[in-house]
């Protein structure tokens, strides 16, 4: 559509978008990508020091400008919607490394849990200790199964913290591997993924609030 430049993504409010048309400008380049350390659902919040990122620019015209003006720019019209910070110029390598680099990732992310009646401290606790180490078998969530592969994917949970909310809400810390799902950890998605916050308390649980607090990529 024309909104989104028929790229199929809101130009106005994309990540890419919001950092590349800014250095397209600043490059008078004729398209952009990019390439990230892994990506997030829309309504989940990038804090902490972010997630490393490389723009390919496309058959740029200018091959050097000031990095300082393009952040200061970008955070300007960004309007708070994304922050960039210590942009330098890379290679290819780094690409590569972003991308095979992927599988070693951890990720610390910040989940708010509603649960279909209440929950307990002790139930915390045993939840924390089912967690803690475990590995996830995780089918491709029902969510998206329109657009990816019906694939089953093994991954890691590192370590759990939980702080009880309310009487049936509680907020949970989680480290695990990059590519596990975090909404299909705490809801189960249907027994799609297996164990899962739903599973172990035995109560339907979802995810109101995601967070993504801190991306260890190695080698960067």
């Amino acid at each position: 559509c024309p909104e989104c430049g028929w790229r199929g993504v809101d130009v106005r409010s994309s990540v890419e978008t919001l950092i590349g048309e800014v250095m397209k400008r600043f490059f008078e380049a004729e398209d952009y990508r990019l390439h990230a350390a892994g990506r997030e659902d829309y309504d989940a919040r990038m804090l902490g020091s972010g997630r490393p990122f490389v723009i390919e620019l496309v058959r740029p015209k200018v091959r050097r400008v000031s990095l300082r003006e393009v952040e200061r720019t970008v955070n300007e019209e960004a309007g708070g919607a994304v922050e960039v910070s210590g942009l330098r110029y890379a290679d290819w390598e780094l690409v590569e490394i972003l991308k095979s680099g992927a599988t070693e990732t951890r990720k610390v992310y910040r989940a708010v849990v509603e649960v279909e009646g209440e929950v307990t401290p002790s139930e915390l606790s045993e939840l924390k200790r089912a967690l803690s180490g475990a590995i996830v078998e995780q089918r491709t969530p029902t969510r998206v199964l329109r657009r990816r592969a019906d694939l089953l994917r093994k991954r890691r949970v590192y370590s759990v913290e939980t702080r009880l909310l309310g009487p049936r809400s509680f907020e949970m810390i989680v480290e695990c591997d990059g590519g596990l799902y975090i909404k299909e950890l705490v809801s189960g998605d249907d027994g799609r993924t297996r164990p899962s916050v739903s599973s172990i308390l035995g109560k339907k649980a979802f995810c109101r609030e995601l967070d993504v607090l801190e991306v260890k990529t190695p080698h960067l």
